[in-house]
């Protein structure tokens, strides 16, 4: 374990607890700036009542671990801790605000660079979750750290004009590092402009707590484009999923961890629009659904403004846990469904899904040059109120005729 200090290397003298000190790792023990590209091997941890601050367009690049569980890349903020330092701290902070032709690149070292070759990005805060106890440990890390807690406007930091690529590391079946991992985070956390690209497990995934997050791009990963669970409330808006070949569902959503316990997984998500692998000539693998969304175990909340199209699956599937919050608690409209392979499960569901659904071409400007936008988008629901979304974008899918998913902070293949 080594502490970096408030330049771009070395240690300090600052006292660790013990309880980080043991962390496998380097430990980032007081505020710290990188505004020098960095090349860095294994876990990161910023500590609670810590920020690390990243320059617009630094290129953070981790070495391959070459399965070595103690160099594999990562960068993890702590929760916050009122009992281990003289004083409280609050969550650690990652801030990482780039432009959008000046982004912040979070990559693989490797001349070679393959899915999996560093781990991720995982935010740890004391939001509210549904597991029993209000506590739970990361997945994918070699030593246990706890999230959750009572605090919703808990603040990890700002990510901004961030692309993560080339990432996922699956420690033992059920315990994976995604591409942003998102603990019981807090709102008062920002994230925006967003890109996670060819991660060999999800692209992003929630744990409770109630970050909003707006314009994120789930491109080519290996599992979900867009994972939820744990008691997540937060809001969404501008999300593209773009599949390849080996992919799941477009969004899995996990309502509550015991079923008939504690708050359920609640979003507010509108414009969206989930490609599915089909785009990329591929068919599903055996062991997976691909389906355009797979919501289950008491799912709810308001999903609005879709398109979900060229999934090798279902258009959607409510599982029988599930199916009686729609639509009252379960809110799904104005969705655009086009070209996937089983359409609905059964009659039912085409009878019940048929009233919210269109079945009709989406109308993309060029989509096989990852163009989305839409010169004639449909109309659909009107955002809420209230400050985070825009009650303009009143159209179906992500885009309308404008395309934000464009800048040096997006990326559609290896060159």
């Amino acid at each position: 374990m080594a502490c970096e200090d408030s330049d771009n290397g070395g240690t300090d003298d600052t006292e660790v607890p013990a309880l980080y000190a043991s962390l496998p790792g380097t430990v980032i023990s007081e505020d710290t700036n990188w505004d020098t590209d960095q090349e860095l091997t294994g876990q990161y941890y910023v500590l609670p009542g810590v920020t690390l601050t990243i320059s617009a367009g630094i290129e953070v690049s981790f070495t391959y671990h070459n399965n070595d569980i103690d160099k594999v890349g990562a960068i993890i903020t702590l929760p916050a801790d009122r009992s281990n330092f003289d004083t409280p701290q609050p969550s650690g902070r990652l801030v990482a605000e780039g432009t959008a032709n000046n982004p912040i690149v979070f990559t693989s070292a490797r001349a070679d660079k393959q899915p999996g070759d560093w781990g991720g990005i995982v935010l740890a805060g004391e939001g509210i979750n549904n597991i029993e106890g209000g506590k739970g440990e990361v997945e994918g890390l070699p030593d246990a750290i706890q999230y959750g807690g009572t605090n919703n406007s808990d603040d990890s930091g700002i990510l901004k004009y961030v692309r993560i690529e080339y990432v996922g590391f699956s420690f033992a079946e059920g315990s994976e590092l995604n591409g942003l991992s998102l603990y019981s985070v807090g709102s008062g956390t920002t994230l925006e402009y967003i890109q996670v690209y060819k991660c060999t497990d999800d692209g992003f995934e929630w744990f409770g707590g109630s970050v909003d997050a707006k314009y994120l791009i789930s491109a080519f990963n290996d599992d979900d484009s867009f994972d939820m669970d744990e008691g997540w409330n937060g809001r969404g808006q501008y999300w593209l999923g773009v599949q390849a070949g080996g992919a799941d569902n477009g969004f899995e959503s996990d309502g509550r961890k015991t079923l008939g316990s504690g708050n359920a997984t609640s979003p507010t998500i509108y414009n969206v629009t989930m490609v599915g692998l089909k785009q990329d000539g591929a068919t599903k693998d055996t062991e997976d659904k691909n389906y355009g969304m797979r919501l289950r175990e008491e799912f709810e909340g308001e999903l609005k403004n879709f398109i979900i199209t060229d999934f090798d699956g279902l258009n959607f599937k409510i599982e029988s846990d599930t199916r009686e919050n729609f639509p009252t608690t379960l809110e799904i409209d104005n969705v655009i469904v086009f070209d996937n392979t089983n359409g609905f499960a059964d009659a039912a569901d085409s009878t019940d899904f048929g009233a919210v659904t269109t079945e009709q071409a989406p109308g993309f400007t060029n989509a096989t040059a990852f163009d989305f936008t839409v010169a004639q988008p449909v109309t659909g629901s009107t955002p809420p109120t209230g400050g985070f979304f825009n009650t303009g974008a009143t159209f179906v899918g992500a885009f309308g005729s404008n395309n934000w998913a464009t800048g040096a902070w997006v990326r559609w293949d290896d060159n």
